[in-house]
């Protein structure tokens, strides 16, 4: 009888330790099973808002061949260039975002920098229109600058572009000594404008050429001045013109020479 009890009491003991067994993995397994619903349904969420997130741009991409575009600038006139785009919350008009965008927009080496919010909604979507300001530089030259435009919430993301700023105006005066001739190249940049007022000073100690068609053009339109040695004329864009100086003496070096444009 006494060994009957003993493995009675052994079993009763072996059987309470199996059912909380598997009581604890049934708890388990409930935790493992609720934490990947979980999972997957942030998952579901995530992927379906930015699936919904559009951050595009008219110039701008998140490519990564940047694009690069060239416009013109009068540098001369001492105001900064301005390179304009647009940020949009849509992808096309069927497909915008459903919430508000924060964003900020940087120049590098130079310019200056914005930031804002595109509110979301709009029949077709929405749009900002940015304007960045780029300084002239020391000497007149092209000028390259890489655009980047990050959306900083909810989501991140980063659009980029390429601007290289050609002077409008640029001229040249090729070296002179020992020549009794001068040499003036004028190129203009193409530009949305067909046409760009020019004028060209040069000093004493030399004379332009009377049959160019610059100086005819000035000297027609009554803009001529050979006292104070200044012409004015219009000059196409997008083109390159030659103006020959006569020098009172070939074996010096004749320089001083200057174009504007307005």
């Amino acid at each position: 009888m006494g060994v009957l009890k003993l493995l009675k009491n052994k079993a009763t003991k072996h059987t309470a330790r199996l059912v909380m067994i598997m009581a604890l993995l049934a708890i388990f397994s409930t935790v493992l099973m609720a934490s990947y619903v979980y999972r997957v349904d942030i998952r579901s969420y995530f992927a379906t808002a930015v699936k919904d997130f559009y951050f595009t741009s008219n110039l701008l991409t998140d490519q990564e061949n940047i694009p690069t575009y060239q416009i013109s600038h009068n540098w001369q006139s001492n105001n900064p260039a301005t390179i304009s785009f647009e940020l949009r919350n849509y992808q096309d008009p069927l497909n915008a975002s459903t919430c508000d965008i924060a964003y900020n927009v940087k120049t590098t080496p130079v310019g200056s920098a914005t930031s804002g919010t595109i509110i979301a909604g709009g029949a077709e979507g929405n749009k900002k229109a940015i304007n960045l300001n780029i300084p002239a530089p020391q000497t007149v030259a092209p000028v390259e600058v890489l655009v980047t435009a990050t959306a900083t919430a909810p989501y991140s993301k980063i659009l980029r572009g390429k601007f290289i700023i050609t002077p409008a105006i640029s001229y040249q005066l090729a070296e002179n000594a020992d020549s009794p001739l001068a040499t003036l190249e004028i190129s203009l940049a193409q530009s949305t404008e067909p046409t760009r007022e020019v004028t060209i000073s040069w000093p004493q100690g030399a004379a332009p050429d009377m049959t160019n068609p610059l100086v005819m053009a000035a000297a027609n339109g009554g803009t001529l001045d050979l006292t104070s040695g200044t012409l004015t004329t219009t000059l196409n864009t997008a083109a390159v013109y030659e103006l020959i100086f006569f020098k009172d003496q070939a074996e010096t070096e004749y320089t001083g020479v200057t174009v504007s444009g307005s």
